[in-house]
């Protein structure tokens, strides 16, 4: 664990579990081929550091902030993530899997083939986020919020979208099914009757 700890030190092909950290900075560090299993990173910041071929398995990442961060091939499976933040960072050919995500934050994205799948992100909120091949499936995006996320050759029909905040000219492209029209005709201008 006391590699892990140390900033300016890189880590490759180890295996860390049960950890409980708190309220600690990691920066300037590259981890690659890791597995974090069943651990908990609790208001930690994650600072210029470099994901590659990394497994987040049964981690809390609660409040949580990723800053200036590269998520290469990463997996994020059954993770709590309440309050985490992600700004100015990368992901590509990365996935969030069974993600509990109560306002979650990412801004200043860089997305890549990534995909989020049935996951809860209720009071989300996404801002400025460039994407190719972003996949959406099974989420829960009660209350997001989208702000300057063009949502062109997405599919959200899948996903729970009541109560959403987005500009209307970022949803051309957008695939719904027939209930999520009806929901979102009113950001449109369209009166149903």
């Amino acid at each position: 664990m006391n590699s892990f700890l140390e900033n300016n030190i890189n880590l490759e092909n180890e295996t860390f579990q049960s950890l409980n950290i708190e309220n600690l900075t990691f920066q300037n560090k590259s981890l690659g081929n890791i597995k974090i299993i069943g651990s908990t990173f609790f208001n930690v910041n994650f600072e210029n550091i470099v994901f590659n071929y990394v497994l987040f398995s049964h981690v809390d990442l609660s409040n949580a902030n990723f800053t200036n961060c590269g998520f290469h091939n990463c997996q994020f499976i059954d993770c709590k993530m309440v309050g985490t933040i992600f700004s100015d960072s990368t992901f590509k050919y990365s996935i969030f899997k069974e993600i509990f995500g109560h306002y979650l934050t990412m801004f200043n994205l860089k997305i890549q083939d990534f995909s989020i799948i049935e996951s809860d992100l209720f009071e989300t909120r996404l801002t400025n986020i460039k994407h190719n091949k972003w996949t959406l499936e099974n989420v829960n995006l009660t209350s997001a919020e989208f702000n300057m996320v063009p949502l062109n050759n997405m599919d959200l029909s899948t996903c729970k979208i009541e109560n959403i905040f987005i500009d209307s000219k970022y949803l051309k492209g957008v695939t719904l099914n027939y209930s999520q029209m009806i929901e979102l005709a009113p950001l449109l201008g369209i009166h149903l009757r």
